[in-house]
């Protein structure tokens, strides 16, 4: 879909700090908006503080606009699955944007260009704005943000209301209807693809680790049993013991060497391609599709053995760039990779 810049909006925030007590003394930006004929906005904030690595903003659209695009600002920027989601007559719009380094300046956060793909009026009265620490984890709770709608066309007022998503059970407090992730991990843990860290958390920021991937795909295979796999550093009581032996015996992983297999660590964005590619031919699935990869500029930082299994899965929807980039070195966390798996048993399963 052709992405279409429109005439800047400003988002200003103003803090309420003086004579508060501390307790009460939390920043409560107002977001503000200028549309045009078109549909659309280009978001920023200000005044949003210091060290500020992620950014997720929830919107409630009065309308259907199956087609909204968003486009980050920054060129360094990841904007991980920003989703929208139409429900009886009205669109809920999730915006989640981290950097590898502090987003804003002097207290100005730009996020990026929303495209509503239709021309319309229908923007909210409030926006839920989270503000993410370099751990990507919520600075504070949750606010609940006055919206003000700049040289737009002329409409009614609206009462103000908090944004929301269709309610469904999941048993996660750190897992919220407003999550661009949220339906991601329905799906996953509906299909009992991935599970809970503990009964009430599904810990969605941190990094899916090597154990935790051949698990998944242990588990979608009904847990065949395997022989040892022979590796120093995976437990025979571990409990990805019988996974990773699974996976090292038919070829869909492999090693750091004969004896390591590493699996604690983070699996970076090539090796889950890798394995996933390599999980589809066992499966004995076409995986002769090949996406561009000459169109991202960094296609040349790809590990030999990754180059295949990349191109596959962006063929196939799987890995997306981040912001251009293939950052094939990169991590993937427990909510993107839901996020792949949904993707993978809804297309590539099928």
């Amino acid at each position: 879909m052709m992405r279409k810049r429109i005439s800047s909006i400003v988002l200003a925030a103003a803090l309420l700090l003086a004579a508060l007590p501390a307790a009460l003394a939390a920043g409560r930006p107002a977001l503000f908006c200028e549309l045009e004929e078109g549909g659309g906005a280009v978001l920023s904030l200000e005044d949003a503080g210091r060290d500020i690595y992620g950014v997720q903003l929830e919107l409630k659209l009065a309308g259907e606009y199956p087609g909204c695009v968003f486009t980050p600002d920054s060129r360094t920027a990841y904007a991980p699955d920003c989703s929208s989601q139409v429900f009886r007559g009205e669109t809920w719009v999730t915006v989640y944007l981290t950097d590898r380094s502090p987003m804003e300046e002097d207290g100005y956060l730009p996020l990026g260009v929303l495209d509503t793909g239709a021309p319309g009026d229908a923007w909210p009265d409030t926006a839920r704005v989270t503000l993410l620490n370099e751990k990507l984890r919520p600075v504070a709770s949750a606010l609940t943000v006055p919206v003000t709608v700049l040289s737009a066309p002329s409409r009614e007022p609206q009462t103000p209301s908090e944004p929301s998503l269709p309610a469904e059970d999941l048993p996660f407090t750190d897992v919220r209807p407003g999550d661009w992730f949220y339906g991601a991990v329905q799906y996953v843990y509906g299909k009992n693809i991935m599970q809970g860290v503990t009964p009430s958390t599904f810990d969605p920021y941190t990094g899916a680790s090597r154990a935790m991937i051949v698990t998944i795909l242990h588990r979608l295979e009904g847990e065949p049993a395997a022989l040892p796999a022979g590796f120093t550093d995976v437990d025979s009581g571990a409990y990805y013991a019988a996974p990773v032996a699974w996976a090292a015996g038919n070829g869909i992983v492999n090693g750091y060497s004969t004896e390591l297999f590493r699996p604690g660590e983070a699996i970076t964005r090539e090796q889950l391609a890798a394995i996933l590619y390599r999980y589809a031919q066992w499966k004995g699935l076409d995986v002769s599709r090949r996406g561009d990869l000459g169109i991202f500029p960094d296609r040349g930082a790809l590990s030999p053995y990754a180059v295949e299994a990349v191109g596959w899965a962006a063929a196939e929807g799987l890995i997306n760039g981040v912001n251009g980039m293939l950052d094939p070195g990169g991590t993937a966390n427990r909510a993107q990779t839901a996020a792949i798996l949904q993707r993978l048993s809804e297309s590539v399963l099928k």
